[in-house]
């Protein structure tokens, strides 16, 4: 499978509007430096699309038919994106959780279909298996496992930390891949989002690589970041970048 981020940012989006602080200002610089609000691609062995999270409108990015979306929680800057992809020519699945769902998307969902999905569920999609797992968020917030051909990924944001269970489940999953909620710069501390170290952490324990994702412009500027992360774990860990795309 192929993983596409095509947005690696925090609700802001980086540079945030009007912001002039190191790491918007940096970005203003370098274009590589830019986020857009979380997005991301799985790509499948038969270059089918399914996208987890639509923090942004996708069409300029992946402008094929969808399988199927997941959305990891009802929070605004995950689901922007649905707004313009609702007006699909195509009927497309929308799995997503109860709790905060978005009523104009529940009451008027075009050509989205919605579906609830919960903790332990478990859905097919072409020759993915996903498997949706609890996460530490303030609202219902998930997880998921995404699993082709014996390999295997976690995508786990917006969480701090992980519940027991979750951690325990994945443990035992042997995964190629870890991509993991870093919001915050090293040292500081949030009731729900983890910072590097703490991202980093996670994903050292569960996975051969780990990408650090979800990145807020109160993070550090990009290249101090990504300099930080390679001192720090050499390339077990990486840090995600709009437009980045990882084979597995």
């Amino acid at each position: 499978m192929l993983v596409y981020f095509i947005g690696t940012g925090g609700s802001e989006g980086i540079p945030a509007h009007l912001c002039t602080c190191p790491t918007c200002s940096e970005a203003r610089r370098f274009g590589f430096a830019q986020r857009l609000p979380s997005t991301l691609a799985i790509i499948t062995e038969n270059r089918k699309a399914v996208l987890f999270d639509v923090g942004t409108d996708i069409r300029d990015y992946l402008n094929v038919p969808l399988e199927a979306i997941f959305l990891t929680h009802w929070h605004h800057d995950h689901i922007y994106g649905l707004y313009k992809l609702r007006w699909m020519a195509l009927e497309t699945r929308l799995y997503a959780p109860r709790g905060h769902a978005d009523a104009l998307i529940l009451q008027d969902p075009k050509n989205l279909r919605p579906i609830t999905i919960r903790a332990g569920d478990i859905v097919k999609v072409d020759s993915l298996k996903i498997t949706a797992l609890p996460l530490n968020h303030e609202i219902e917030t998930l997880g998921y496992l995404i699993e082709e051909n014996g390999k295997s990924i976690a995508l786990l944001y917006d969480t701090k930390g992980l519940p027991e269970e979750t951690f325990e489940f994945l443990k035992r999953r042997n995964l190629r891949l870890a991509i993991v909620d870093a919001t915050y710069p090293p040292g500081m501390n949030d009731p729900y989002h983890n910072n590097v170290d703490e991202g980093a952490e996670i994903g050292l324990k569960l996975a051969e690589r780990t990408v650090l994702s979800h990145i807020s412009h109160k993070n550090l500027p990009f290249l101090e970041l990504v300099k930080y992360v390679r001192d720090k774990w050499n390339n077990k860990v990486l840090v995600a970048y709009d437009g980045m795309v990882f084979y597995v």
